[in-house]
């Protein structure tokens, strides 16, 4: 069975799973091209001699330096000093990989490729944009959680889940080999009998 008759397959099996699946991939084609088109809107960062990035990394440590509440972990320390030590004295590469990676995040999220890692550096920025006072980027936040929590709805249709199937690995829920293959257990009339157990399913 082809990896397209497979998603369908899957996906006949339970409605709430193709819900969450047609949600998740239009969103994910969406988010992807806003992240690919702000690093193309950015591509003159790399060329105008200015340090673009300082001003969001030092308004990002004004917020941290000033913020109350328990950090038992001591993160916003370990943020500044992140910020004042390494990001704030090369701010070259700063712009340079800032600019790379928002567009590598949307090249990656829009074809549903390395979802778990790509979710791992979109948080990773989201988190900085929003402590330097981007109101707009705790939306992505959540949106990066949840993917992070269900990548596998989220990248089925795209090459992750292209990826899946050709390794005969479960198309939705944990990873891990599928218990019977779409492609076995034909009938004596040649039709193709769907699994009926084995598929990994989400858990809260």
């Amino acid at each position: 069975m082809g990896y397209f008759e497979a998603v369908g397959a899957e996906l006949k099996k339970s409605w709430w799973n193709a819900v969450v699946v047609v949600v998740f991939t239009i969103a994910r084609l969406i988010f992807g091209w806003d992240w690919f088109k702000a690093g193309l809107e950015k591509l003159s960062w790399l060329s105008n001699g200015k340090a673009n990035s300082a001003g969001m990394i030092q308004g990002m440590v004004k917020n941290l330096q000033h913020s109350h509440g328990a950090d038992p972990l001591h993160l916003n320390n370990l943020l500044v000093w992140f910020a004042n030590h390494l990001f704030l004295t090369m701010t070259g590469l700063t712009d340079f990989l800032v600019v790379a990676f928002e567009i590598l995040i949307g090249v990656f999220v829009f074809f549903g490729f390395g979802f778990i890692y790509t979710m791992v550096a979109a948080l990773f920025l989201n988190l900085q944009y929003a402590t330097a006072g981007s109101a707009n980027n705790f939306g992505y936040l959540v949106t990066d959680i949840v993917w992070f929590k269900f990548p596998s709805y989220a990248s089925l249709i795209g090459i992750d889940g292209y990826i899946r199937h050709r390794r005969g690995q479960n198309l939705l829920g944990p990873a891990g080999k599928a218990t019977r293959k779409l492609s076995e257990g034909r009938d004596e009339g040649g039709r193709t009998s769907l699994p009926t157990g084995g598929r990994g399913g989400a858990r809260a």
